[in-house]
């Protein structure tokens, strides 16, 4: 499976001082509007009744919830812990496969048939699952989400073009670079997450610590696998909002990164591999490479699970410039559902409430958007996680939230992003194989694949 389709793990944050930064620097509503008040579940079983508030005996809501999910084991787990507080709440999970997932929700819209109540977006189709319109919005009745509850960054990953909340996340997926201590250490002088920041602050430092590390390894360790794992960052941190209806800014996204991808090629600091093959799997054992784009699921889907000898031997630090996002699942509800009221009970307690949150963490890793948790469980926080050993004892989730997040931005969401995806994994080998292959090449290429796959688009 991709990292797009996984379950997130990680552990650790520290002080209250660090969680007081954390919080004023993810503050606000995240569009500068008049939030809704909160509300957990409602006091009635199924359809859409105002009301707001939680039952003050949560046996009261009774009703059948229907989930389509690619992630059995946390279901599983999940389950159980939601029926302690609500026993008279029956969860039935269809285990769908993610590749599957969007055809199969469309078909069974079409036929007014098969159709859950609590609705998954995974990072590639998100977008495509907003533009259809078929979820509710969360900061209505009879949910009356606060999205002030949020951390800010968050928000647009979770926003239909109107600007509505009509998902939580499953997990957050801020993302830094997984990197490869002994090698830093050997090259640079340094395996400090701190000081590699200081000497990678900005791209084009970036480029010229690749070409000395190039140089001083005769070619033996280069910075990324391939082109495809730089692009992923580059992209990302562009948060633009490129789509207004149907014209598409591919130049104002796209443009940017690609120059500074083509500038990395050309430096030949770039490895040749693509991304999920075996032999850009194989390469973190090796040490052929320094960095690898890692959110908090990465240290145990990527990193250990590819070099599971390797403890002791990583660590984390921010990416040049900003962070970025990689990966997420985005979770919502049917908009005509028959069971709002119960569903709802579900999604909160699952990813947003602190006892789901923290059963969530604990024996998952999946990290909450919920601000509040993190100043709730903050003496959790204070204790090892469970990959810090293996990142040579660096405490991954106060990194993550202190170095990472607080100056990251989110991604409105279109049905066009995956298009753009598709688009740069048809081309980007060959950018890789022919060198001649300029940077306003590859974007006017990228325009043309790009106008043949999304017809209706007005490209510039």
């Amino acid at each position: 499976m991709n990292n797009r389709k996984l379950s997130k793990r990680v552990g650790g944050f520290t002080s209250l001082a660090l969680l007081a930064g954390l919080l004023a620097a993810c503050g606000g509503n995240g569009n500068g509007g008049e939030a809704s008040p909160s509300a957990s579940a409602p006091s009635a079983s199924g359809g859409s009744s105002p009301a707001a508030s939680a039952p003050a005996d949560p046996t009261q809501l009774s009703g059948t919830v229907k989930v389509w999910d690619w992630d059995e084991a946390f279901q599983n787990g999940m389950i159980p812990e939601f029926n302690k507080k609500y026993p008279n709440i029956k969860v039935e999970v269809t285990v769908v496969n993610p590749n599957d997932y969007l055809q199969k929700l469309q078909s069974g819209i079409a036929s007014g048939s098969d159709v859950p109540d609590v609705i998954l977006g995974e990072e590639a189709y998100r977008g495509k699952l907003f533009d259809l319109d078929v979820l509710d919005n969360l900061e209505g009745a009879p949910y009356n989400f606060d999205r002030s509850n949020l951390l800010d960054y968050t928000i647009p990953f979770i926003s239909n073009s109107r600007g509505e909340v009509v998902a939580v996340d499953q997990a957050i997926t801020p993302a830094g670079f997984a990197y490869r201590r002994d090698l830093a250490k050997e090259y640079w002088g340094t395996d400090d997450p701190a000081e590699l920041a200081k000497m990678l602050s900005n791209w084009d430092d970036f480029i010229a610590k690749g070409v000395e590390l190039k140089e001083k390894s005769g070619g033996k360790v280069l910075m990324f696998p391939g082109l495809g794992d730089a692009f992923l960052v580059l992209r990302n941190q562009n948060t633009v909002n490129y789509v207004n209806g149907s014209e598409v800014d591919l130049t104002a996204k796209l443009q940017q990164p690609i120059q500074t991808l083509f500038k990395m090629r050309d430096a030949g600091i770039l490895g040749k591999n693509e991304l999920w093959t075996p032999a850009w799997s194989a390469s973190m054992a090796k040490g052929e490479f320094m960095f690898y784009p890692m959110a908090p699921w990465g240290p145990k889907w990527h990193i250990s699970a590819n070099d599971p000898e390797g403890s002791g031997r990583w660590g984390l630090v921010k990416a040049p410039e900003v962070g970025f996002a990689r990966g997420g699942t985005a979770v919502g509800i049917y908009k005509d559902s028959k069971a709002k009221e119960a569903a709802w009970a579900f999604v909160q307690f699952a990813y947003q409430s602190e006892e789901g949150s923290l059963y969530n963490f604990q024996t998952f890793g999946n990290m909450t958007s919920n601000k509040a948790f993190y100043e709730k469980q903050k003496a959790l926080f204070e204790a090892p996680g469970a990959y810090d050993e293996f990142f040579g004892g660096q405490n991954l989730s106060q990194y993550f939230l202190q170095e990472i997040i607080p100056d990251m931005k989110g991604q409105p969401q279109s049905k066009y992003d995956s298009v753009v995806d598709g688009v740069f994994n048809a081309l980007y080998p060959l950018w890789t194989k022919d060198a001649s292959i300029t940077a306003d090449a590859a974007l006017e290429k990228f325009k043309a694949e790009f106008k043949n796959k999304a017809s209706d688009a007005t490209v510039k």
